[in-house]
């Protein structure tokens, strides 16, 4: 702990209103607390076209057989499959931010390295209502 604060905690709660937080938000850029598709307290995208909506964690402790969970919807009522010029990417960065990468990687079958079964990128676009994601965290991710 430095200054009352724990250094690189191993979990992060923020339910953007109703009281449960257990991390700051190092960046939370074109984004404000609202209600949303039926949710009073949401995390709600405000960017002007050419600007990005940004949101991240402080360095955040992930060991082996961590999972991230999270629920999302973009493009509330929006029919699924619909288009977006604006997908939400799930990105991490394990050198303070200086490269990011998917925590998810897309993978097809066929390819080498993805064990004959078939994962879809961490990267999310209109379902037209709130969904539940959990994501198993590899070792990719993972905190030296």
């Amino acid at each position: 702990m430095i200054g009352g604060k724990e250094v690189n905690p191993n979990e992060v709660n923020d339910d953007f209103g109703a009281g449960r937080r257990t991390i700051e938000w190092l960046q939370m850029a074109n984004i404000r607390y609202d209600d949303y598709c039926g949710v009073p307290y949401a995390a709600v995208s405000q960017s002007a076209p050419g600007e990005s909506v940004v949101m991240t964690t402080s360095d955040v402790a992930v060991a082996e057989g961590d999972v991230i969970e999270f629920s999302i919807v973009i493009g509330c009522g929006a029919s699924d499959g619909a288009e977006s010029a604006y997908p939400v990417q799930l990105d991490y960065s394990v050198d303070y931010g200086v490269t990011w990468r998917l925590v998810l990687k897309e993978c097809l079958p066929f390819e080498p390295g993805c064990n004959g079964g078939a994962q879809t990128a961490s990267i999310y676009y209109p379902a037209g209502q709130w969904r539940r994601v959990t994501i198993p965290l590899g070792t990719a991710t993972t905190s030296a």
